[in-house]
């Protein structure tokens, strides 16, 4: 499903930067005069405002979520009142709901929305084939080799399928909304499925060799040392979750 005119989004980076969202959310715009805005970004008012003037003399609007987390979706309800844009995306947010495979028109080819849970339960992509791109949300980020997983039961199946999914889209360039591009897709997509199965695997060798460990006992294990408070509940439901795979898991 390569495409055979490749383009660039623009980019409208958000300032909020921190140890899961990186150099900040990257909204991307797609499209001259009918244009799609994927990931809106934090309601940051500076965001807001650069946002806003990015899309001053654009037509038609329509603003597009991988996911309900506040640094993707929290500016949607400000810019859909200010331009007067309808909201996309996954059935939990408060919006239009996209399905499997609906395409979403701009000027510069159309967009497909893939489903990809994993991060989240419902969590979006967004194939552009006349870019042979990939717009990830938080599948993948543009540095390191793992994202974070432990929102519900069943998510690392979800997510190593979800990578599989995009590996066979085959796109020439994946965007990460937080992070750089990623302009060699496939090579990053088996780092980050052989993160995953390394870290399961240190799960299952770590509960084999102490049965009766604790999961607060894992995470030190695991992750090392002592964890940041600002990322100790995140350690433990990725660990959490973990367990749930590897109990799955025949």
């Amino acid at each position: 499903m390569a495409g055979t005119i490749e383009l660039e989004p623009r980019v409208v980076r958000a300032g909020n930067r921190g140890p899961f969202t990186l150099d900040g959310t990257r909204s991307f715009l797609v499209g001259k005069k009918t244009v799609v805005v994927i990931d809106p970004g934090p309601n940051v008012e500076e965001h807001v405002r650069a946002l806003l003037f990015a899309l001053a003399d654009v037509e038609d609007i329509r603003l597009l979520l991988t996911h309900g987390h506040g640094d993707h979706a929290g500016a949607a309800p400000a810019l859909s009142s200010a331009l007067g844009a309808p909201v996309f995306g996954p059935p939990s947010i408060e919006g239009q709901e996209l399905s499997e495979g609906q395409k979403i028109p701009t000027d510069e080819g159309d967009l497909v929305a893939i489903g990809i849970p994993g991060h989240t339960r419902d969590h979006l992509g967004f194939f552009w084939p006349r870019g042979s791109a990939f717009f990830a949300g938080d599948l993948v980020l543009g540095r390191g080799s793992t994202t974070w997983l432990g929102e519900y039961p069943g998510c690392v199946a979800d997510y190593l399928d979800s990578l599989d999914r995009v590996q066979e889209l085959a796109p020439k360039i994946i965007y990460p909304a937080h992070g750089p591009p990623l302009k060699a897709p496939g090579k990053t997509l088996d780092a980050y499925r052989a993160h995953r199965k390394e870290r399961l695997d240190q799960v299952h060798e770590t509960r084999k060799a102490n049965p009766e460990a604790s999961v607060e006992e894992l995470v030190r294990e695991v992750y090392g040392g002592e964890i940041p408070d600002r990322l100790a509940r995140a350690a433990r439901a990725s660990i959490e979750m973990m367990l749930f795979h590897l109990d799955q898991t025949p």
